[in-house]
């Protein structure tokens, strides 16, 4: 059975309106909030800190804090205990305010609150080995480590395959064009066949249908993230049209782009409890 070293007991993706504020407060437990963007000012103690997209706190038990909301706010918020030993004191060490660029962090905590709002079998313990995950790489950021940002896992498994680096490098930095596989090829220095059964052998897919996967992606991450019309969003994530763009993201997440953010949207200000005998009392969000 997995035991992680962090309890998870509540998620939730909030969006502060302007004039909002979160009202100096403290607790007994751990919590992190990463503000996606806005503006605004957050208080940590004595300390004050302007809201900037991409900014994690890491707020210690005991730390009194709150917000006000200058601008719409985007948060994405969780609270947790950590057990006691080397991660607990060196969460305590750690300097509270993070820099961490966007999709890596987001791309965690969302399935952190994806777990749990499912609840499938072992959801706990796999929510508290994400967010230890998440734990350990802001302790080491002292060493320059960077969040891995790619939002298509499988990219990974091509670390090893210099073809596919190449390849996987040319689709980040040009899926706004409309990339072909001759030009892939081309970048990845090798032939379309070649390049073709280096995608189905360690991807299991072919590089167009990885090509739209990764548009997707993309644009799961603007429909979250911003106040975009379908039509900008198929456009900032490299679809030449509406319907082009609804296809290909139906055929990946099951529902049209749409239907994908009004359930998203369902989702915001609703508190996802990870862990069943958790109360989440502190009710401070006002105007």
């Amino acid at each position: 059975m997995l035991n992680p070293p962090v309890d998870v007991l509540w998620i939730a993706r909030y969006d502060y309106r302007p004039g909002w504020s979160l009202s100096m407060h403290r607790h007994d437990y751990f919590q992190l909030i990463l503000f996606v963007d806005g503006k605004g000012q957050f208080t940590m103690g004595d300390r004050q800190f302007p809201i900037r997209g991409g900014e994690a706190f890491l707020i210690r038990s005991g730390e009194m804090h709150g917000l006000s909301a200058e601008s719409i706010v985007r948060t994405l918020d969780v609270k947790f205990r950590v057990a006691p030993g080397s991660l607990a004191r060196d969460l305590r060490a750690v300097p509270a305010t993070l820099n961490w660029d966007e999709p890596g962090l987001a791309a965690r905590l969302e399935r952190i609150r994806a777990e749990g709002e499912q609840k499938p079998p072992y959801y706990r313990e796999l929510c508290g080995t994400l967010l230890a995950e998440i734990l350990y790489l802001y302790l080491r950021h002292d060493t320059k480590a960077a969040m891995p940002a790619e939002p298509v896992d499988d990219s990974a498994l091509a670390v090893h395959d210099p073809i596919l680096v190449r390849a996987l490098a040319c689709i980040r930095a040009n899926y706004m064009t409309q990339l072909t596989v001759r030009a892939i090829a081309k970048e990845a220095g090798c032939t379309e066949r070649t390049l073709r059964l280096h995608f189905h052998s360690i991807l299991q897919t072919q590089p167009l249908a990885f090509l739209q996967r990764f548009r997707v992606a993309k644009a799961k991450t603007l429909i979250q993230y911003s106040d975009y019309a379908l039509k900008e969003i198929a456009e900032h994530s490299g679809f030449q049209t509406v319907n082009h763009f609804t296809r290909h993201f139906t055929a990946v997440e099951g529902r049209s782009p749409a239907a994908w953010r009004r359930a998203y949207l369902d989702g915001i200000r609703k508190d996802v409890y990870i862990n069943p005998k958790f109360e989440n009392r502190i009710l401070t969000v006002g105007e």
